[in-house]
């Protein structure tokens, strides 16, 4: 079965290539492009990993991971921040309730390497 992953990020550029590296690795992908739609498709579709942008329209990564976190029903979806913000990433990553974080630009392989860690 193919794993989904949710794909949110405000910048199109880097919806269409994530989408691009994942799809081309067999796995289901979803977009979203502002926090308001990542909750909806995460409700409705409930993916195996997100991979989340911090800043977003409507609402931020932080309140999207952290309504995600705290749900029952969904607080076991490895979310990874995927945000060109590296100051206090750490601190930035646990308020968000994020598992972990990648950094952009990102390197394709550092991306497949912490996807397979979270979905093997």
């Amino acid at each position: 079965m193919m794993k989904k992953i949710l794909v949110v990020d405000d910048e199109e550029d880097i919806l269409k290539e994530v989408t691009f590296i994942l799809r081309k690795k067999g796995f289901e992908v979803l977009c979203a492009a502002d926090g308001k739609e990542a909750l909806e498709i995460a409700t409705q579709q409930n993916p195996d990993l997100i991979l989340l942008d911090l800043f977003l329209p409507i609402f931020d990564g932080t309140v999207v991971g952290k309504r995600l976190k705290t749900s029952d029903a969904f607080k076991h979806i490895p979310i990874i921040l995927l945000t060109a913000s590296a100051d206090n990433i750490e601190e930035k990553r646990d308020e968000c309730m994020a598992d972990d974080y990648i950094l952009k630009p990102f390197d394709y392989k550092e991306l497949l390497e912490k996807l397979s860690k979270f979905l093997s």
